[in-house]
């Protein structure tokens, strides 16, 4: 098969290319299929599609080679990560809803609330928590 186009005033190379009759068969369905959706046989012929799906079968691979290199990250710094920014979310969302709640008349004139011993026994009770988990295992 022989591969050439004109586009964007861009000679494009020829290139002899083989392929698999599969693969053949299915570049004819697309531009039949184009052809049917009302392209001119200059829009939709085998080589523009040739062209246009070497064009985006390069940027998925130059994409999942990118990625590859990103993804070097081991299983557990991946799922330490994942968790960090759970706990981020939560705290942040906890955070928010006692602000709001101590933001409330009838909460904050009741002398039995306070929002920073609330605060420190939150604190104590985890460095509690965590130091049973950690030392417990």
């Amino acid at each position: 098969m022989v591969l050439h186009e004109q586009r964007e005033n861009k000679v494009m190379a020829r290139q002899n290319v083989y392929l698999k009759q599969k693969t053949i068969d299915g570049i004819r369905q697309i531009v039949d299929m184009r052809r049917e959706e009302g392209a001119t046989a200059s829009d939709a012929n085998i080589s523009s599609v040739c062209s246009e799906m070497l064009e985006l079968g390069m940027r998925v691979y130059l994409n999942a080679k990118k990625r590859a290199v990103n993804d070097d990250e081991r299983p557990e710094d991946k799922l330490m990560k994942e968790l960090a920014k759970e706990v981020v979310k939560s705290r942040l969302a906890s955070q928010e809803i006692l602000k709001l709640m101590f933001d409330l008349q009838d909460i904050k004139s009741d002398s039995r609330n306070n929002y920073d011993k609330l605060v420190d026994r939150l604190k104590n009770q985890t460095d509690i928590r965590i130091e049973s988990v950690f030392n417990g295992s």
